[in-house]
């Protein structure tokens, strides 16, 4: 009986233990610490912009202007809307603009926004692609807008393929934390072992950033 009554103990603290460490949280809506704003899914508009964290008001006019000012959008005023009728405060959150960029506008995306995992101070979202078995030739642009909390230190999108995670810190142009290589829409880059970016020195006639992409990842 003392020896049932041992066990039972040391379950419970083992329990115990191990739920404080792990802190995991699944939920629908975790807008405290990150909501999303949904913004048109697919937008050809996109193309013209790179994801990107702004941390002010600034930063948020700034990209609104740049956005009033594009042509070749299907549908701007939504985007717009959705955007400017989300309050936030830069003293608590950041807004993260994240594009996906797609070779054939035949692969399905599905977007887990109801399944957001948050574990300590890193979320983590999943993708779920879907490629056909035929394609068509064209290019697709999406894009996901999230209100994020400066407390939260990272933002990772999971798919099958290739995590891609974030650094929740003011960015014009994000290079994905595990991105170790990359072309910034004019020069080749590369991340040194202190995490700083060397890039090639190449003159070009115009600098293109929403061209990013990178060319080599740390699985």
């Amino acid at each position: 009986m003392k020896k049932l009554l041992l066990l039972c103990i040391l379950g419970t603290l083992f329990t115990s233990c191990i739920g404080d460490s792990i802190q995991t949280i699944k939920d629908p809506q975790p807008s405290n610490l990150i909501k999303n704003i949904e913004i048109p899914f697919k937008e050809q508009g996109y193309s013209q912009h790179s994801s990107k964290i702004l941390s002010s008001q600034k930063e948020l006019d700034r990209f609104l202007t740049q956005v009033g000012n594009d042509e070749h959008w299907n549908n701007k005023t939504d985007f717009l809307a959705k955007i400017q009728d989300t309050p936030i405060n830069f003293k608590t959150h950041n807004l993260l603009f994240y594009r996906i960029t797609e070779g054939s506008g035949s692969v399905q995306l599905v977007v887990k926004n109801d399944e957001i995992f948050i574990n300590n101070n890193e979320v983590s979202i999943t993708i779920e692609r879907t490629v056909p078995n035929i394609g068509t030739d064209d290019m697709a642009y999406y894009a996901l807008v999230y209100k994020v909390a400066k407390e939260i230190k990272t933002i990772i999108f999971e798919t099958e393929q290739q995590d891609v995670i974030i650094e929740n810190k003011e960015s014009d142009m994000i290079v994905p934390k595990n991105c170790k290589a990359w072309f910034d829409g004019c020069n080749y880059c590369s991340q040194t072992k202190n995490a700083e970016g060397v890039c090639t020195q190449m003159t070009c006639f115009a600098y293109n950033p929403q061209d990013f992409r990178c060319t080599k990842w740390d699985k």
